[in-house]
Parts: structure tokens; sequence; C-alpha cells
């Protein structure tokens, strides 16, 4: 009975709601996937992507490491790539430092992604389990701390990179914030990745897919949940 009460919370359900009438209301979004698609991760913490892109030389950033970096290391363990990885959990940082158990293609930065460089207000999870956190009040919580927020261009130049060829931001709802700042083919990346929340409606998603679109690329591959890859078009602006 205490089980059931538990997963019965308020805030749970409440959230459970909010993000499946947000899915449904998004729909379909008909990606063009073909063969070159490989699923890469576990089932919780991978993603889609298409093969035959990335070589030894790619440098990857991921953002939003959460307690799984399965995809980080795949890609490394794949392709023999750079992995970039963000997030500002102290917990996460130690677990994506444990399992990627000093793998020298891994690098970690306890930072969230921002439109801005300094401190930044999140939200605690309502789940007392969870050790995620939102600057876009994802959450049905009242709790929240202060980060170290970050702009990739800002960790570029701190990395030396000039470019990057894959990028996957999972910022728990702050990419309407962040996403319509970023020059994605100025910064050469040829592989985007995000998930879509439901701190937006239906129509800021769908002009988030628009404006990526706009700027040279095509949709790929989508996983559920509302994961979305973009793949930039041959002959587009950019690196």
């Amino acid at each position: 009975m205490n089980e059931t009460i538990r997963k019965l919370r308020p805030a749970k359900v409440k959230s459970a709601v909010r993000r499946r009438w947000f899915e449904r209301r998004l729909g379909s979004l008909t990606p063009h996937e073909d063969p070159s698609i490989l699923s890469l991760g576990t089932a919780y913490g991978g993603w889609k992507i298409p093969d035959g892109i990335l070589t030894s030389d790619s440098i990857c950033y991921c953002v939003g490491a959460g307690g799984d970096i399965s995809f980080d290391l795949e890609l490394i363990r794949r392709y023999g790539v750079q992995v970039r990885c963000f997030d500002p959990v102290e917990a996460f940082e130690c677990s994506a430092l444990e399992q990627a158990a000093g793998n020298p293609r891994f690098a970690f930065r306890r930072a969230a992604i921002t439109s801005h460089d300094g401190t930044i207000r999140m939200q605690v999870h309502h789940e007392a389990a969870s050790q995620s956190v939102s600057a876009a009040g994802l959450y049905d919580s009242t709790e929240w701390v202060e980060a170290p927020g970050r702009t990739l261009p800002s960790l570029m130049r701190e990395f030396g990179d000039d470019h990057i060829d894959l990028l996957k931001l999972d910022i728990e709802g702050a990419e309407y914030e962040v996403l319509p700042t970023l020059d994605l083919a100025g910064m050469g990346v040829r592989i985007f990745a995000t998930q879509l929340h439901h701190t937006g409606g239906v129509r800021d998603a769908r002009s988030l897919i628009d404006g990526v679109r706009r700027q040279g690329f095509a949709l790929v591959a989508e996983r559920p949940v509302v994961k979305v890859t973009f793949l930039r078009r041959a002959g587009s602006a950019g690196r």
C-alpha cells in the first residue's frame, strides 16, 4: 500500500500528465531515417545518430550527463572520438568519472549550459531519489540551488576547440532559452541532438525544430521520449 501511495504522489502524477499531453500534441515528427542511423547507449541514456560522420578526430560535446553516460562511452568505443561531458550536479560528475574509468578521451566539466556565463538558479527535482536539476522550472518543486553556468563558446575557448562535430543537448527544459542563441553551423556542428521538454508548448517545440532546420540541418531520427537528431546538410554554411 505504501508503495502504491508513493507512486501516486500528486507531483509525480501531474508531471507525467503534462509530459504525456505534450508528447501527444507534438505528434510524429516524421524524420527521414535510413539504414545508417544507429542507436547508441542504453534504453534510458541512448541516442540515435547517423553512422559514417564521426572519426577519431571528431570532438563531441555531450551536455547533460545524468547518471548514464553510455552514449558518450559508446561514441568513444565505436569512433575513437574526444568527448567533453557537462552537467551541473556533483553526484553525476562522480558517477560519470567512475563510469569513464580514466579514459583519456573523456573529459568532464561541472556546469550548466546557459546563454551567459555566471551563477544560475536551478530547481531541484520533486522526486527525492532523483539528482536532476532544471533551470527552466521543469519539476514540481519549491527547492532551488545555485550552479555554475557556462556558454558553449566559453567552454570551447577553455578546451581550445575551434569546432564541435557532435552536440548532444539535454538541459531539462532550458533548450527553449539556450538553443535560439546557438550558431550551430558556425560552431561546425555536423550532428545535433536534443531532448524536447514540456516546459515549452508544442508551438515552442516546433519553432525550435524549424530554427535548427533553417541553419541547414535535416531531422534524421527521433527516439522517445522526444529525443530528436539532426544532420547538417552537405553544402550548408559552416566548417
